[in-house]
C-alpha cells in the first residue's frame, strides 16, 4: 500500500477523532459551568422573618422572605406580594427594617413610584443583606455590614449635623464598611454604590454614595495606597458600568490611573 493511499485513509480518521475530542471538551466545560452555577445558587440560602408592612393608614402582618427568586411578602389575610430583583429600583436595609422603592407606578395616577416599608421581627443576617445588594445591583443603602469581613481598619468619627458616632472604617477588596455600635449608623458600600470619595487632608475622608454621604474625621492617617485603590475601583465601575474583578490591597498592584478622590 503506497503512502498516498495511507494518507487518504488516515485523514478522515484524524478529523473524526479531533471532532470527537473537541465535542467532549465542550461538554465538560458546559457541565462544569452548570455545576458552578448550581453551587452559586445554592450559596444563597432563602431567609424569612415575620414582619409588618406599613401603609399610609395602618399596617398588616405577614412573612417576608428573600430568596434567589426575589422578595416576597405573604400577608396573614392570604394576599401575596412579589418582586423580582430587577423590579427593585433601590432599597434601604437595616437589621430589622427593609424599605423598597420599586418601578411600579402609584395607584390613582399619583406621581412617583410605589414604596414599601417592612418592620421585621428577626434581624437580617449580614450575608443576606450583602446578597440582596448583589442581586439588585443598582445603588442601595446597606446598614448591615458583615462583622467577619476582612480589610484594612482605621478608627474614625462620623460627623453629622446634630450628632456623631465613633467606629471604624474597613477598606475591603470589594468595598468600604463603616462599623459602629450606634444603631442605624453602620454602612456597607459596594464600589457600585459609590460615586466618589474626597480626601482633602490625611485626617478627613468624605464618602459620596449615590444614596447617602458620610463625612469622617480619621483618628489615623489614611495611606496613599488605600486612596489609590478606592479611586481606581470607583473610577472603574463608573467608567465601565460593569463589575470588574477587584484588585487586592497588596503592594504594587494599584497605580495612579483614574485617581479621582485625592486629586
Amino acid at each position: 500500500m503506497n503512502r498516498e493511499l495511507l494518507k487518504q485513509l488516515a485523514l478522515p480518521v484524524l478529523v473524526l477523532f479531533a471532532s470527537l475530542w473537541f465535542s467532549l471538551q465542550g461538554t465538560c466545560v458546559v457541565h462544569a459551568q452548570g455545576l458552578h452555577q448550581a453551587d452559586s445558587e445554592k450559596s444563597f440560602i432563602a431567609w424569612q422573618s415575620p414582619g409588618k408592612l406599613h401603609h399610609i393608614v395602618g399596617s398588616e402582618e405577614g412573612d417576608l422572605s428573600i430568596s434567589p427568586a426575589g422578595i416576597e411578602f405573604k400577608a396573614r389575610n392570604g394576599s401575596t406580594l412579589n418582586w423580582a430583583f430587577q423590579d427593585v429600583q433601590t432599597f434601604r436595609i437595616s437589621p430589622r427594617r427593609l424599605a423598597l422603592e420599586t418601578y411600579q407606578n402609584r395607584k390613582r395616577h399619583l406621581p412617583g413610584v410605589t414604596r414599601y416599608r417592612f418592620d421585621l421581627d428577626q434581624a437580617v443576617p449580614p450575608f443576606i443583606a450583602a446578597e440582596l445588594a448583589r442581586e439588585v445591583q443598582r445603588p442601595s443603602q446597606n446598614a448591615v455590614p458583615n462583622p467577619q469581613s476582612q480589610g484594612i481598619v482605621i478608627a474614625a468619627h462620623h460627623r453629622a449635623l446634630t450628632h456623631g458616632t465613633n467606629g471604624v472604617l474597613r477598606f475591603r477588596d470589594d468595598g468600604i464598611d463603616y462599623v459602629t455600635s450606634t444603631a442605624g449608623d453602620s454602612r456597607s458600600w459596594r464600589w457600585a454604590d459609590l460615586e466618589t470619595v474626597s480626601n482633602p487632608d490625611p485626617w478627613h475622608l468624605f464618602v459620596f454614595g449615590y444614596r447617602d454621604t458620610y463625612a469622617f474625621d480619621l483618628k489615623q492617617q489614611i495611606s496613599r495606597k488605600i486612596l489609590n485603590h478606592i479611586s481606581d475601583e470607583i473610577w472603574g465601575h463608573n467608567e465601565n458600568g460593569l463589575k470588574a474583578a477587584p484588585e487586592a490591597l497588596t503592594p504594587d498592584t494599584t497605580g495612579n490611573n483614574g485617581r479621582r478622590g485625592d486629586e
